[in-house]
C-alpha cells in the first residue's frame, strides 16, 4: 500500500489516517478472521473471482492486498498459481499462520506497493487488490501511481480486479453491512463514524465492547474508473456484490475489472 504524499503539510490526525499499517495493529488483526468468518464468506462469494480469472485465461495471480490470506487460499485451492503480498506486517504474519495451519505453501511477501518492483516478483496474468484496500491511498495521483505499478506487473491483456466499499451509497446515507458476503462474522458490528467527501471512518465493535477503527478515503466508483483509465487500463467492467446488475444504493461492495 502507498500512503498519500500531498504537497500541503499534514496534521497529526491526517498523518495517522494515511498510515494504514498503524491502523492494523496486533489486537485488531488478531480478530480479523473472527470478523470475516472464512466459511461463510466463501459460501457467500462462491466462485465469482475464480470464474472471472478462468474466463480471462489467468493462471499466475498476485494477491496484492492479501490481508489475512483468505483470497490467496481460495484461489490456491482452485488451482491458481498465487503469490500473496501485503504492506502490513501484522497482516502478513496472520496470513502466514493461516497458510501454515492449512499446510499450504503460498509465496508471501511483505511489501508496500511502492516497493513492488524491488520485490522482483515477475509478471502475472492477474493482480487482485481486494478488501477495499486501495482506499487507504488518499491522494488521486498516488492512486494512479499505484495502478500504474499494478499494470507494470501484468502481462499484456492481463486482468486487474479491485473492490471497494460502496462509497456512493454510504455518502448518500445508505450504509449497509449485510454480513452476507464480506464481514460475515456474528461477533462484531460494523458502523460508520466520521464521514465526509474526504474521509470515511469504519467502526468495528466486538461483542464485549472492544472497538477498532479504520479511516480511509471514500473513492467513488466513477472516480476510480477514471483513475484506472488514466493508468492505462481498458475494458472496464463493474459489479455490485458479485452481480453485473445491481442496485447502486444497496450493494455493500463494488468490484472493478479492467485489462492491461
Amino acid at each position: 500500500m502507498l500512503p498519500g504524499s500531498p504537497s500541503l503539510p499534514l496534521d497529526s490526525r491526517e498523518r495517522a489516517d494515511r498510515d494504514y499499517s498503524r491502523q492494523y495493529n496486533d489486537d485488531f488483526v488478531s480478530r480479523w478472521d473472527e470478523l470475516i468468518d472464512w466459511d461463510k464468506r466463501a459460501a457467500g462469494e462462491g466462485t465469482f473471482f475464480s470464474d472471472l480469472l478462468l474466463k480471462a485465461g489467468a493462471c499466475r495471480i498476485l494477491d496484492a492486498s492479501t490481508g489475512s490470506g483468505f483470497h490467496a487460499v481460495q484461489l490456491h485451492k482452485a488451482g491458481f498459481d498465487v503469490t500473496a503480498c501485503d504492506g502490513s506486517r501484522t497482516m502478513v504474519e496472520r496470513a502466514k499462520a493461516n497458510f501454515n495451519s492449512r499446510g499450504l505453501r503460498i509465496p508471501l511477501v511483505c511489501r508496500d506497493w511502492r516497493d513492488l518492483e524491488r520485490a522482483q516478483l515477475g509478471t502475472f496474468d492477474a493482480v487482485l487488490c481486494l478488501g477495499s484496500s486501495l482506499c487507504h491511498v488518499f491522494d488521486s495521483q498516488d492512486r494512479i501511481d499505484v495502478l500504474k505499478r499494478f499494470r507494470s506487473l501484468l502481462r499484456p491483456g492481463g486482468v486487474l480486479l479491485i473492490d471497494q466499499r460502496n462509497f456512493h451509497a454510504i455518502l448518500e446515507g445508505h450504509f449497509s453491512s449485510s454480513g452476507r458476503y464480506y464481514y460475515c462474522g456474528k461477533t462484531a458490528r460494523v458502523t460508520v463514524g466520521e464521514l465526509h467527501e474526504s474521509l470515511c471512518e469504519f467502526v468495528y465493535t466486538f461483542a464485549e465492547g472492544v472497538t477498532y477503527r479504520l479511516r480511509v478515503f471514500p473513492i467513488l466508483p466513477e472516480r476510480l474508473r477514471t483513475e484506472m483509465f488514466l493508468s492505462g487500463f481498458g475494458e472496464l467492467k463493474r459489479f455490485g456484490d458479485f452481480r453485473h446488475v445491481y442496485d447502486p444504493l444497496r450493494a455493500d461492495f463494488i468490484i472493478h475489472q479492467a485489462r492491461a
